[in-house]
């Protein structure tokens, strides 16, 4: 098997998100890590390092409250982020036209672009109730919760909850329910 890797687009939306947040000290302790953000991002960064940069940069950010929160609000900040460049605008600006019901769909989509490696399904349980599986969470389910909730939220998903189970330090579902 290939190894599993995260793409440049990934690394790049994730700390520009961050912006002046990204200070020094965390540039230097993700290169301690294995991510030197001070050079060009290579095409692909191994899963593992880019698991171990989300759980510095979480706590780096976040470190008043605990794991989970730190990695949802990280995954929350990712989707604010994106709204910051031209096309992240004009895509974001669709979502509440698509929907909640066609971004959960296309979730599953999106995150097949961020690297080699990760693998969902979507099961239907009824309007405004989904389960999505996802493979690989990189050390923590509360990223992904966060870009679920993020999205959903901006497409128009009214008393939103995303509550992870089945976390076994890979692989994670997330119940996601709105009102319709």
């Amino acid at each position: 098997m290939a190894e599993q890797v995260v793409y440049r687009h990934t690394i790049e939306g994730l700390f520009r998100s961050i912006g002046s947040r990204l200070t020094p000290q965390l540039k230097d302790k993700l290169k301690q890590a294995g991510l030197d953000l001070g050079a060009p991002i290579p095409r692909s960064t191994p899963r593992l390092v880019f698991a171990e940069a989300l759980r510095i940069t979480a706590q780096h950010l976040h470190p008043d409250v605990d794991t989970d929160e730190g990695f949802r609000r990280l995954g929350v900040g990712l989707i604010q982020g994106v709204e910051q460049t031209l096309l992240g605008r004009a895509l974001v600006a669709m979502w509440p036209i698509f929907g909640p019901e066609r971004v959960v769909i296309r979730i599953q989509e999106s995150f097949a672009t961020v690297n080699n490696y990760l693998k969902t399904e979507l099961v239907t349980q009824g309007p405004a109730h989904h389960v999505l599986r996802v493979s690989e969470c990189n050390g923590n389910p509360g990223y992904l919760r966060g870009i679920i909730e993020a999205g959903l939220t901006k497409a128009g998903a009214r008393n939103l909850s995303v509550e992870p189970f089945d976390f076994d330090g890979h692989a994670c579902s997330y119940r996601i329910r709105w009102t319709p």
